[in-house]
C-alpha cells in the first residue's frame, strides 16, 4: 500500500531588502534624527552642565553585583557627540544605501534615548533629580518587555494561523485578575501561573469559536472581548476586591539569581538576576521560534495560516489546527498577565494601559516573528517605562510624544515606509469548508 505525504510545503516569503528610495528615506530620518539630538540635547544643555550614571541595581536581595562606581559626563558635548555620530550614520546610509539601513536607524534610535537620558538628569536642570541609575532604568524597561514579548508571541500564534488576536489586552486582563487572587489565597506563583494560563486559553476558545466556527469579524471580536474582560474586572474589582482586600495583597515573587552571572555590573542584575516569569518568556521565545520554523507542527500551523485549502487537501484539519493554536496563544497572554501582575504587585482596573496593543505592534513591527516581536518588545518596553520615569523626575517633556512612539513606530513599517512587511496570505479571512 502506497502511504500518502501529507505534508505541505510552505512558501516563507523572499526577505526583501527596503528599495533604494526607501533606504533614502531611512538615512534622511537617521539625520533628523541626530540634528534634533544635537540641538535639542546637546545646545539644549548648558555649557557647565553635567549628568551621572549610576549603577546600583534597586533588589539586591539575592546578593549585590561587583561594584561600578558611577559615571559622570559633561551633557552638551556627550550629547553633541551622540547627535554627530547619529548624523554620521544617516549620511553613510543616505550615500551608501547599505541593504542594513534599518540596523542603523536602530542605532541611531538607541543613541537617541541615551542622550535623552543624559539630558533628562543634568545638573543644572529643570529635574530635581541630578542623577540616574542607570540599571534601574534597564530593570525596569525590561519588565515591560517582557510583559510585552509574551503578547507578542500570542499574536504571532494566532496569526501565523490565520486568526487576528486583537483580544490581547484582554487575556492579559484575566490573566492578572487572576493571577492577583490566586497568589493572594494560595501565596503561590506557580498556582496563579497555571490558573492565569487557563483563564487566556479560555478567552482564546472563546475567539477561536467565534472567529472559526461561526465565521464572526475577528477585529470586532477582538475588541468585544477586551471590553467583556475590562467590564468583568470592573465588576470584581468593586464587588469582591474591594470589600475582601486579602485577595489583593499584591505579593510579588522572589528573583532568582544565577550564580557568577548575577554579580557582572550593569548586566548581571537586568538578565541574571530575575523572576522566573523573565527565564519562561527567553524559554518560550526558543521554543515557539523552534516549533514554528523547524517542526512538522509549525508547518502545519503556518499552512493554515498561508493556504488553508492546500492544507485541507492533504488532510489537515484547518478548523482544529486554529482552534488549539488560538487556544494556545491566549495561554501565553493568559501567563503574560500574571508576568506583568507579578511586577506591578496589587490589581486595579485599567492597569495593563493598552499593553495588549502595544504588543500587537511589537509583532507587526516583527514581522510575524518571535525574534523579531522581542526586539520590537525591547525597544517598545524602553519607551513606555521612560514615560513614568521622565514623568516622575519632572522632566518637561509632554509624555504623550513618548506613549506615542510605538504606534507611530509601527504606522511607518505597516505603510512600507521603513521596510516592507508582509502578514500570513490568510491572516483574518474566516475559513469556510466547500
Amino acid at each position: 500500500m502506497t502511504t500518502l505525504d501529507t505534508t505541505v510545503v510552505v512558501a516563507e516569503p523572499p526577505r526583501v531588502r527596503a528599495p533604494v528610495g526607501r533606504r533614502r528615506v531611512i538615512g534622511a530620518l537617521t539625520i533628523v534624527l541626530g540634528l534634533f539630538v544635537m540641538l535639542a540635547f546637546g545646545l539644549g544643555s548648558v555649557a557647565g552642565a553635567h549628568s551621572q550614571f549610576t549603577f546600583t541595581p534597586v533588589n539586591t536581595s539575592s546578593g549585590a553585583p561587583w561594584n561600578l562606581a558611577p559615571l559622570t559626563v559633561l551633557t552638551r558635548w556627550w550629547n553633541l557627540g551622540l547627535g554627530l555620530v547619529t548624523v554620521a550614520l544617516g549620511v553613510e546610509t543616505w550615500v551608501r544605501r547599505p541593504a542594513g539601513a534599518l540596523v542603523r536607524f536602530g542605532v541611531g534610535g538607541v543613541l537617541f534615548f541615551i542622550a535623552l537620558l543624559l539630558w533628562a538628569c543634568r545638573e543644572p536642570g529643570p529635574s530635581p533629580v541630578s542623577s540616574l541609575n542607570f540599571t534601574s532604568v534597564l530593570i525596569g524597561s525590561l519588565s515591560i518587555a517582557m510583559v510585552l514579548i509574551y503578547g507578542s508571541l500570542s499574536g504571532v500564534l494566532c496569526e501565523r494561523s490565520g486568526v487576528v488576536n486583537i483580544a490581547i489586552e484582554g487575556q492579559f486582563i484575566g490573566g492578572a485578575l487572576a493571577g492577583a487572587m490566586v497568589d493572594s489565597v494560595t501565596n503561590s506563583f506557580w498556582l496563579a501561573a497555571l490558573v492565569g494560563i487557563l483563564v487566556g486559553a479560555l478567552v482564546g476558545w472563546l475567539l477561536a469559536l467565534l472567529a472559526v466556527r461561526y465565521l464572526a469579524d475577528q477585529i470586532i471580536i477582538g475588541v468585544v472581548l477586551v471590553t467583556l474582560m475590562s467590564s468583568v474586572s470592573s465588576y470584581l474589582n468593586i464587588q469582591v476586591l474591594a470589600p475582601y482586600p486579602n485577595l489583593n495583597v499584591g505579593n510579588q515573587p522572589s528573583n532568582v539569581a544565577i550564580p557568577l552571572l548575577s554579580k557582572i555590573p550593569i548586566v548581571g542584575p537586568v538578565l541574571f538576576n530575575e523572576t522566573m516569569f523573565f527565564y519562561v518568556a527567553v524559554l518560550l521565545v526558543a521554543l515557539i521560534s523552534f516549533g514554528l520554523f523547524r517542526t512538522r507542527w509549525g508547518l502545519r500551523v503556518r499552512s493554515v495560516g498561508e493556504h488553508p485549502k492546500a492544507a485541507e487537501s492533504v488532510g489537515i484539519n484547518v478548523a482544529r489546527v486554529r482552534y488549539s493554536t488560538v487556544m494556545l496563544g491566549g495561554a501565553v497572554a493568559g501567563l503574560g498577565g500574571v508576568a506583568f501582575i507579578a511586577v506591578q504587585g496589587q490589581f486595579q482596573p485599567g492597569i495593563t494601559s493598552g499593553l495588549g496593543y502595544i504588543a500587537l505592534a511589537a509583532m507587526i513591527f516583527g514581522k510575524w516573528k518571535p525574534s523579531g516581536a522581542v526586539v520590537a518588545s525591547i525597544l517598545f518596553g524602553v519607551s513606555a517605562y521612560l514615560v513614568d520615569a521622565l514623568q516622575n523626575e519632572n522632566v518637561p517633556i509632554p509624555t504623550e510624544f513618548m506613549t506615542m512612539f510605538p504606534y507611530l513606530v509601527t504606522i511607518a513599517v505597516v505603510a512600507g515606509l521603513i521596510g516592507r512587511v508582509r502578514p500570513p496570505a490568510n491572516d483574518g479571512v474566516p475559513y469556510k469548508r466547500d
